[in-house]
């Protein structure tokens, strides 16, 4: 592991109050390192965020902060501003305060995109700890996230997302998922993927007629998968009938793994083998309605990670139901989960 003097020399770069190009910058010179420093660095920097996840760094900061991600940005914000910053927010956890209003999420994305560039490999790595909010036990009292469970994982996964306005109709994702999870537990598909020398392939698709993100495809293997991301223009939907979209379902997810195939010199795919429809498969075209656009401050953080989960642009709005956007959005996004309250809990 790479030790306090190095990791805290390497965070004094950023600067005072660092932006997005300060963090670029501390990117490209840990990519520079050895793969060992750089999963080093990520290991200190976990550690240094569980250091700061008790319910009394949580008060300091709870009128600035609308839930889980953004308390973890406010920390990451104490460990930008360099070693004597952070010294004084771990040991006067009220002093965390002063960082109530930044966010310094790119922190986290610093590790993880050096190794990728360094090593040409997907960055796999598990810390020592977890930086969630809620996972520092002897804090809190009990873990307040709680643990994934351990379940048999497929070697085959697929998310897919949908651009603004470019919906299918909702039978289209459900026959994305059929023909996926068939292909999943097929025999000869699973003998298939055996060649590839890891234990899973994860493809994401993105559907998008507006031109950003750019069509492409992208291709990251670790010890444990291989990932491929696909963002396509489709054409139009002229149809919503299942029968009429499974043949074009069947295409897409065949000609992702075929993709997969040719980039990683596997075997000949096997034949398709598919259960019948599932009864309940859905029809019609989703209504569009129309986007209010996001806050400045939103808009950037989707453009710096390519999205956000639905639960995080719910707390933005929920702690500015002011701003423009939000009685649309949080009558789609899902509810948010009541926020801690610190004094049900061991202090620390």
């Amino acid at each position: 592991m790479i030790d306090d003097d190095a990791f805290w020399a390497l965070i004094g770069t950023l600067g005072r109050d660092p932006d997005d190009d300060d963090f670029t910058r501390l990117t490209d010179r840990l990519a520079n390192r050895s793969a060992e420093d750089i999963t080093g660095f990520a290991d200190q920097l976990a550690l240094a965020l569980y250091a700061l996840d008790t319910p009394a760094h949580f008060a300091a900061v709870r009128p600035f902060v609308a839930g889980d991600d953004s308390f973890l940005y406010v920390r990451c914000a104490a460990v930008a501003a360099g070693r004597k910053a952070y010294e004084k927010a771990a040991g006067q956890p009220k002093s965390l305060e002063r960082f109530g209003d930044r966010d310094a999420e790119p922190l986290l994305t610093v590790a993880p995109e050096a190794f990728e560039r360094a090593t040409g490999m997907l960055w796999e790595h598990e810390t020592p700890v977890s930086y969630e909010m809620g996972s520092n036990a002897s804090a809190w009292g009990a873990v307040l996230v709680p643990a994934e469970p351990d379940l048999p994982r497929s070697w085959l996964t697929m998310m897919c997302g949908w651009g603004l306005g470019d919906w299918p109709p909702p039978a289209y994702g459900q026959l994305l998922d059929h023909v996926m999870q068939a292909l999943a537990h097929d025999p000869a598909w699973e003998r298939w993927w055996s060649a590839a020398g890891v234990p899973e392939c994860e493809l994401s698709l993105i559907h998008d007629r507006s031109g950003f993100p750019t069509p492409g495809t992208t291709f990251k293997k670790g010890r444990k998968r291989i990932a491929a991301e696909f963002v396509r223009n489709p054409a139009p939907f002229t149809s919503d009938d299942p029968t009429d979209l499974l043949p074009h379902a069947v295409d897409e997810v065949v000609s992702m793994l075929a993709a997969v195939r040719d980039r990683f010199d596997l075997p000949p795919l096997p034949p398709v083998d598919l259960p019948p429809l599932p009864a309940d498969i859905g029809r019609g075209f989703a209504e569009e309605e129309p986007l209010p656009p996001l806050p400045p401050e939103l808009f950037k953080r989707v453009t710096r990670q390519g999205g956000l989960k639905p639960e995080s642009i719910a707390a933005y709005y929920r702690h500015n139901p002011n701003a423009e956007g939000a009685d649309f959005w949080l009558r789609h996004l899902p509810s948010l989960t009541e926020i801690p309250d610190p004094d049900q809990h061991a202090g620390g």
